[in-house]
């Protein structure tokens, strides 16, 4: 008698769980009935100038959706991006939008509409993070003929670019003193990018540029190299004779100066298509306190595009040359080869 009480209590439970476990799908399906999609705007990435990406997450509810954000100066917005859509499903789908003329303080937000409606999401405003000033400059280093006015430009990048007070400072050859300020003060413009007109380099140095702050932020130092200046000159001295001659500025003398003519490389031996090679040496001479001369009488050999190059001997200065001159070695005369 009692074992037959157990039975039918068991039998009772065994019909009980099976109702539970034939309702379960019934609830899930409740769960995911198809609704308006449910939205959250998110934040703003891959900021560059006036765009940036306008982020957030969309569930379509179980129907097919589309999206797409709205942003502008004001909580009336005013420019949308183009419209995306998503298949349905019930689950959030992080998506994001490029947004053109984005500016700090726009507002935005997503939206997002399907069979059963549209839903709004939240209203945000672009609060873009502070990006760190950094002054650029040319990496490579530069190379100048004495006297000669040149430009060097850079910028700064980071927020708060344009408009800065920047100036160009200077430590001489052979780089131990402090640097000084050669320049006046440039003002940046809407990039952040400046440009200094540099008239005053007469020997090697390296150059920095500073901005005008309480805290001034340096460039990265970079090395100008101021070569001499070099003319070159030839005429008859008679007899198949010639001279060459010329001006070094500053005054270097007891530097060596280097006649050469131009010869072309055999292809495939570098990327060069002409090299120089020395003909003749001269010594340059004392002229004035500002430049030196020198002098040299030869017999050419070969015809040809020569200059002058000339090496000054300490470190202030580096090598310079002069303009080609085309040049004629004279005809040689003789009776001629027999076999």
């Amino acid at each position: 008698m009692r074992r037959s009480k157990d039975v039918s209590r068991l039998a009772r439970i065994a019909v009980i769980l099976a109702a539970v476990a034939l309702s379960l799908p019934l609830t899930a399906q409740a769960l995911v009935k198809p609704g308006r999609p449910h939205v959250a705007t998110g934040g703003v990435t891959h900021v560059r100038s006036n765009s940036g990406q306008l982020e957030g997450i969309v569930n379509p509810a179980g129907l097919p959706t589309s999206y797409f954000f709205q942003y502008g100066p004001t909580i009336a917005y005013g420019t949308a991006t183009p419209m995306a859509s998503l298949p349905a499903g019930t689950i959030g789908i992080r998506v994001g939008q490029i947004a053109l003329g984005l500016l700090p303080g726009y507002h935005y937000r997503l939206v997002a509409s399907n069979p059963a409606g549209t839903t709004l999401g939240a209203d945000r405003i672009f609060t873009p993070k502070p990006v760190a000033n950094k002054v650029e400059l040319p990496k490579e280093a530069l190379v100048d003929v004495y006297g000669t006015p040149f430009f060097l430009s850079g910028r700064i990048t980071g927020s708060g670019a344009a408009g800065r007070k920047v100036v160009l400072q200077s430590s001489p050859f052979p780089y131990l003193e402090p640097f000084v300020t050669i320049s006046t003060a440039a003002v940046t413009n809407a990039a952040g990018a400046f440009s200094f007109r540099v008239t005053n380099l007469f020997r090697n140095a390296e150059l920095r540029v500073s901005t005008l702050d309480p805290r001034p932020l340096y460039s990265p130092v970079i090395r100008a190299q101021v070569a001499v200046r070099v003319t070159f000159h030839a005429r008859s001295a008679g007899n198949g004779l010639m001279r060459l001659y010329g001006t070094v500025t500053p005054a270097v003398s007891g530097a060596t100066v280097r006649f050469q003519v131009a010869k072309p490389v055999r292809p495939g031996k570098s990327e060069k298509t002409t090299t120089f090679a020395t003909q003749f040496t001269a010594k340059v001479k004392h002229a004035t306190h500002s430049f030196s001369r020198f002098s040299l009488v030869v017999r050419l050999r070969h015809s040809g595009n020569y200059r002058a190059l000339v090496k000054p001997r300490d470190g202030a200065l580096v090598s310079g040359s002069s303009a080609h001159l085309k040049l004629r070695a004279p005809a040689t005369s003789g009776k001629p080869k027999h076999k």
